[in-house]
């Protein structure tokens, strides 16, 4: 059973040198900026990997960018049909995140933003083939 859990978070920002001072001075954020397609973004370290939830910020795009808290999903599709049925809106309908997942970005029946997270399935290696084990030799 997957547990529906804040697994990221985004912050948009007007100046973002000046936000990640001022998270990096109040909270001792760590960020780092990565090449991402068509969009200026910072990776946001918390806290030790695996013992804290990551973030990331993004050069705000228009008035209506806010932030927002992904949550995982197993099966993202049903989780957007969910979403919607019980009174959520689309704001940025599913995208895939190349080579790490999908997102959906909706606002709650109060107009908050949230986004669903369905993680890319880990790479299956190929099935090895398993040398029998020998018996051991019954002493005499």
């Amino acid at each position: 059973m997957v547990v529906h859990t804040i697994v990221h978070f985004e912050i948009p920002a007007d100046d973002a040198d000046r936000l990640a001072g001022f998270y990096g001075t109040v909270f001792g954020w760590k960020f780092e900026k990565v090449p991402m397609p068509e969009m200026d973004y910072w990776l946001i370290r918390t806290g030790p990997r695996g013992k804290s939830v990551g973030g990331g910020m993004f050069r705000r795009s228009g008035p209506d960018d806010r932030p927002r808290n992904f949550i995982l999903v197993t099966k993202i599709d049903e989780a957007i049909r969910s979403f919607t049925e019980a009174g959520g809106t689309e704001v940025v309908g599913k995208a895939e995140v190349p080579g790490m997942g999908w997102s959906f970005i909706g606002a709650d029946p109060e107009g908050n933003h949230i986004a669903l997270w369905e993680p890319a399935m880990p790479a299956r290696s190929p099935t090895r083939r398993r040398t029998p084990r020998r018996r051991a030799r019954a002493r005499k």
